[in-house]
């Protein structure tokens, strides 16, 4: 078993989608710690986040956050974490694209 920090960066690109922000990998348990969204749009956007279980083929609701402009918000707080299993996958969507950027930090832990 390895284990693995990363920083995951990515950018809700969809308007009005859910937008796949990380997959955890196959062989994996990964333990996201922290999420943190900026807005670099002109005004305040809606933040919706979603965990979609692969096993049970279903999308779970996890937050809905407003986030104002040029400011960030954290999704988790109060040592609150997500843990997600191979193939799982951590979604975003906003109403407007390319305005809410994303990084969370990821502890993956390898069965392999």
């Amino acid at each position: 078993m390895a284990n693995v920090y990363k920083n995951v960066q990515a950018v809700i690109t969809s308007s009005g989608s859910d937008d796949p922000m990380y997959t955890c990998p196959d062989a994996t348990t990964a333990v996201i710690k922290t999420i943190r969204i900026y807005n670099i749009h002109g005004s305040s956007l809606v933040v919706t986040t979603t965990v979609y279980d692969y096993s049970s083929t279903t999308d779970f609701k996890y937050d809905t956050s407003t986030c104002a402009a040029s400011e960030s918000v954290d999704i988790l707080t109060f040592n609150n974490v997500i843990v997600l299993e191979a193939g799982d996958i951590l979604k975003m969507q906003t109403p407007t694209g390319n305005k809410i950027e994303m990084t969370a930090s990821v502890l993956e832990i390898s069965r392999s």
